[in-house]
């Protein structure tokens, strides 16, 4: 079926009883439109244990959708069938329904969705997919109190918030609708929670009716049935759906298909409540064997091998599936447009493995997942700290003896990992570990500053000894796969999978696929596209060589600017002009080639600018400005150690800083490149593909700028830079460098105010109580 439930005005002044429809059951959809007549007559509440799904209800309904035929009246003449065609007025029993199993969806009531879905049944009335879709997501029940809206929730049709928490309701069908569902919503809302085998029974009958009618479920359906199976602890049903899920082509694996399967395994959703996200979540390990350690690895390994590589709509698709099939598995990633990327456990995963690993002492497990956390997650939050600590806890004299001598990696190989893992998580000499919460640390050196270990018994005096904090850079290997990645994007457009609203080599936000290249920016240039040799792929791929050429060229620079994140800092006023501000960047030019008075020895940068070349048209450039644009093209000191880029005209200049800044990195005897901008380059990091380089690159080289008074002796305002510090905020290994007892350390970064600067989806929000300053928990060797 097509259409809107509300693209007909008229169907809504005459909406038909969600139960009752007064057609006679062997009508066609078509007749019962005909028939159907207004009623307010509400279906009698129906005990949702009580309803059964009759084997004769669902082969004739079945039948019906198949045939057209109704099998109680195998005489009536089927109606001819046509070629379905898109139109605005649709059966008002069909959008009844539909819009009141929408409803039950946004008030969270399965009880009145499933009466008024086996009404519908009986009545042949024909339900379009997303109606069983919403089905399966409210069978699952967590959706909705975690977000408080259902997928598949009708739009607000003008309603305000406070109208529709009120009384006044919006009108047309929905308002008939709603009028149907207070007569006897209460009864259901309000009734005991209904268990999770039940709603598991109904999903499952759900699902077994989509099969008949050849209607495949969404990755989103399959992540709700496999959680609800997860959650009734039926693993094996879980693993069937999750085989089904894979094998169907239009369900796209994504994390969270698989993430409820691993959690269960690790006892993590066992006791959850419905409501609670998985940071929050109580794991009960006191079940917990080898069997299902190995069973969670093995999800681990297995979204791995089933995503990545080659979309099917990818123009090289058979010829690049058979390379990746002969790929080894230390080589490089594929990237590009039509590349989807790996899945990889995040956060909520890693902390439920953690718990698992610490009740089975499985040391390799643990050093395994440490290094892993410690790449992809820059500040962990409580709960993750929590099962950190507590593995380091119970690694004693008493646990020591009984870790086991088998882990669960002697069964399973997990995804190869690029980094070198993070060091021994257990203390050999059974003495354990002491653990110091809350320290301090000198933004000016890294140097710790410790507080009184836990559980200390005597005068609670400070740990002695002494810690510093280490930059971790980055791997020569994980700087050229960034490069290429960097490249690629620009070149192909976007990476399929990525979730950022921006486009690759192109300005401003992804258009629709189609029209010309120069429109769509997003024509391919290979060799078996007609349309590559001309339009925008070439000169996207020529701007690139040239600009290739230019860093190749180039004397070895120390910084790079994002001329337009600077030009537009603080001008978003009333009246603010389109052009940059060209002093301003100018001030930060010369604050940056001008050394102090006081100190004659400073480093003398060599910077790169990287402004779109519109910014230097006469018909945008002011007149004022045109003496600062000289000096920076002039050769006269201190600008003759400044570069101005000019970036072409449908590229997107941010591409190309970043790539500046990363060319050279990893390499020996190139300078360490920083770049100065305020943008928090979160479009980048999704399309990059790479979290945790990527995280860690920008924490060790994004310089932040601001501005402070006008300066009368220099002539224009102060700029004033935060440099990363000279240590990275991240859980990393340290060697003691002095005092009393000191053995090498595990240090964990703890959640401070602002935090949510340091998270690529800018969602995170540190918890309330969170200190301002940075604290960490160190966690010392016992020697």
């Amino acid at each position: 079926m097509s259409g809107r439930g509300d693209d007909d005005g008229t169907g809504a002044a005459a909406a038909a009883s969600l139960s009752h429809c007064s057609s006679d059951p062997s009508t066609s959809t078509d007749q019962q439109e005909a028939v159907a007549q207004p009623s307010s007559t509400a279906p009698p509440t129906v005990s949702i244990e009580r309803l059964q799904y009759d084997p004769a209800v669902l082969a004739r309904y079945v039948h019906y959708r198949k045939t057209g035929q109704d099998l109680n009246n195998p005489l009536a003449e089927a109606p001819p069938r046509k070629k379905a065609k898109k139109r605005k007025h649709i059966p008002p029993a069909v959008l009844q329904t539909r819009l009141a199993i929408q409803l039950c969806c946004r008030d969270n009531n399965l009880p009145l969705a499933l009466q008024i879905f086996h009404n519908a049944m009986k009545e042949l009335v024909v339900m379009d997919a997303k109606v069983f879709y919403n089905l399966v997501n409210l069978c699952e029940g967590t959706f909705g109190e975690r977000t408080a809206v259902h997928v598949g929730t009708p739009k607000n049709n003008g309603a305000t918030h406070e109208q529709r928490k009120g009384g006044e309701k919006p009108g047309g069908m929905a308002a008939e609708v709603e009028k149907m569902l207070q007569a006897h919503g209460e009864a259901t809302t309000n009734a005991t929670t209904i268990s999770l085998q039940e709603r598991l029974r109904h999903a499952r009958e759900i699902h077994a009716l989509m099969s008949k009618l050849d209607m495949p479920l969404t990755e989103q359906a399959y992540t709700a049935i496999i959680r609800l199976a997860c959650r009734a602890g039926e693993w094996e049903q879980a693993e069937g759906y999750l085989d089904e899920a894979e094998r169907t082509p239009q369900c796209k694996p994504k994390l969270r298909m698989y993430s409820s399967l691993l959690r269960a395994y690790c006892g993590a959703l066992e006791g959850e409540d419905a409501g609670e996200d998985c940071g929050k979540s109580s794991n009960d390990n006191s079940g917990m064997t080898q069997e299902r350690l190995v069973k969670a690895l093995r999800v681990w390994r297995r979204m791995h091998d089933r995503s990545g590589g080659p979309s099917t709509g990818h123009p090289n698709y058979a010829s690049n599936k058979r390379k990746l099939e002969e790929r080894e598995e230390d080589a490089a990633p594929l990237f590009g447009e039509g590349i989807s990327p790996k899945i990889q456990p995040t956060e909520c995963e890693y902390a439920a493995l953690v718990s698992c690993a610490t009740t089975l002492r499985d040391v390799p497990v643990m050093e395994r997942v440490l290094s892993d956390v410690a790449d992809r997650v820059l500040v962990p939050g409580k709960t993750t700290t929590d099962a950190i600590v507590n593995w380091f806890r119970s690694d004693n004299v008493e646990h020591t003896s009984l870790e086991n001598t088998s882990s669960a990696l002697d069964h399973v190989t997990l995804p190869p990992r690029v980094d070198p893992p993070l060091g021994c998580a257990s203390n050999a000499s059974g003495k354990g570990w002491k653990v110091y919460r809350g320290c301090t640390v000198d933004p000016a050196n890294g140097e710790l500053t410790l507080t009184s270990p836990e559980g200390n018994d005597e005068s609670g005096a400070p740990g002695d000894a002494r810690y510093r904090l280490k930059p971790v850079e980055l791997t020569e290997r994980a700087w050229d796969a960034m490069r290429e990645m960097n490249a690629k994007i620009v070149l192909e457009g976007q990476v399929e999978g990525h979730v950022s609203q921006y486009q690759g080599g192109g300005k401003g936000k992804k258009r629709a696929r189609g029209g010309t290249a120069i429109n769509s920016g997003h024509q391919s240039n290979r060799p078996n596209n007609p349309n590559g040799s001309k339009g925008k792929s070439n000169r996207r791929i020529d701007a690139w060589d040239k600009f290739q050429s230019f860093l190749a060229e180039h004397p070895p620079y120390d910084v790079v600017i994002d001329g337009a994140n600077v030009g537009y800092f603080q001008t978003n006023f009333a009246s603010s002009p389109k052009h940059v501000d060209y002093a301003q960047i100018d001030g930060l030019v010369r604050h940056l080639l001008d050394p102090p008075d006081d100190n004659d020895g400073a480093p003398r940068h060599r910077i790169i600018l990287f402004l779109h070349e519109r910014h230097f048209s006469p018909n945008l450039a002011p007149g004022w400005a045109i003496p600062i644009i000289q000096r920076w093209d002039g050769a006269e000191a201190p600008y003759d150690r400044l570069t101005v880029y000019r970036t072409p005209v449908g590229m997107n200049d941010d591409w190309y800083w970043m790539h500046s800044a990363l060319a050279h990195g990893g390499k020996a005897g190139s300078p360490s490149v920083v770049a100065i901008t305020n943008d928090e380059m979160r479009d980048h990091h999704f399309q990059m593909l790479a979290e945790g380089s990527f995280l860690r690159w920008k924490e060790r080289h994004q310089v932040y700028f601001d501005f402070g008074p006008w300066n009368a002796r220099l002539g224009r305002r102060e700029a004033r830079l935060r440099y990363p510090p000279k240590y990275s905020r991240r859980i990393q290994r340290i060697e003691c460098e002095g005092g009393v007892g000191g053995g090498e350390a595990f240090v964990i970064p703890l959640p401070k105010k602002g935090d949510e600067g340091r998270f690529a989806d800018g969602v995170h929000v540190a918890e309330e109580g969170v200190p301002e300053e940075e604290t960490y928990v160190v966690i010392q060797r016992v020697t």
